[in-house]
């Protein structure tokens, strides 16, 4: 009963209640700028707004069970610092891993290459990117930060104006900076449920990328050709 006397005073908190509701409606509005503007800080600027309310709600939640009557008790703020100390880290954790970590990984596994074709469209395009070759005969090309990786069956069954498309599609991912984006938005949906409702538009970004190849080869023909390619695989 304890519990839900203190949960009903601080519900009828017009103060409080308040608060939270601004919060939620401010944590909205970041998650829609975001949907919108593709920038990494409005989704992270959503996070802080939409657990907000949370952490007040867990501080402002005082109570008592006695399950020996006044020798023991457990007390909800013991549980409210508790979650405030696991989650921080575990969200720092899952930053670190995203950002740091699993990049490292996707270097160690690969090795960097010089192409021709990559040196040439990067100077093209004025975008500074590395780029790393991956020891598979499937066709798969992807970029993180600022590095592209591309297999070696893209070498063997692309032509070289398939692979310039290519290259050009990834280093628009590189500008873009689609990779952190998408991880930014995978990690604030695994801490915020309203996210959810925002999924990111990967394939929005798929065809700008493919617009932009397109606009500097001025055709889209060797786009379209590496699609089909490596749809058929």
């Amino acid at each position: 009963m304890a519990v839900l006397q203190n949960a009903g005073a601080f519900i009828i908190d017009p103060a409080r209640m308040l608060v939270i509701v601004a919060s939620i409606l401010v944590s909205v509005g970041f998650l829609m700028a975001w949907k919108k503007y593709d920038k990494p800080w409005l989704v992270y600027a959503h996070l802080v707004f939409v657990l907000s309310p949370l952490f007040s709600v867990l501080l402002s939640v005082n109570c008592s069970l006695g399950m020996v009557q006044g020798l023991m008790a457990w007390c909800s703020l013991a549980l409210a610092k508790a979650v405030l100390f696991v989650l921080p880290p575990m969200m720092a954790l899952s930053f670190v891993a995203g950002t740091v970590v699993i990049p490292k990984l996707y270097r160690r596994s690969a090795k960097r290459f010089v192409s021709s074709i990559f040196s040439r469209v990067c100077k093209k395009t004025g975008v500074a990117a590395e780029l790393f070759i991956i020891d598979s005969a499937r066709l798969v090309a992807y970029a993180t930060g600022k590095s592209v990786f591309i297999s070696v069956g893209m070498f063997e069954q692309l032509s070289s104006k398939e692979l310039e498309a290519v290259f050009l599609h990834e280093l628009y991912h590189v500008c873009a900076r689609s990779s952190w984006n998408k991880f930014s938005g995978a990690f604030v949906r695994m801490f915020s449920p309203v996210a959810w409702f925002a999924k990111g538009n990967v394939d929005v970004e798929e065809q700008k990328a493919d617009a932009f190849a397109a606009q500097v080869q001025g055709t889209a023909r060797f786009v379209k050709g590496a699609q089909e390619k490596m749809r058929r695989e």
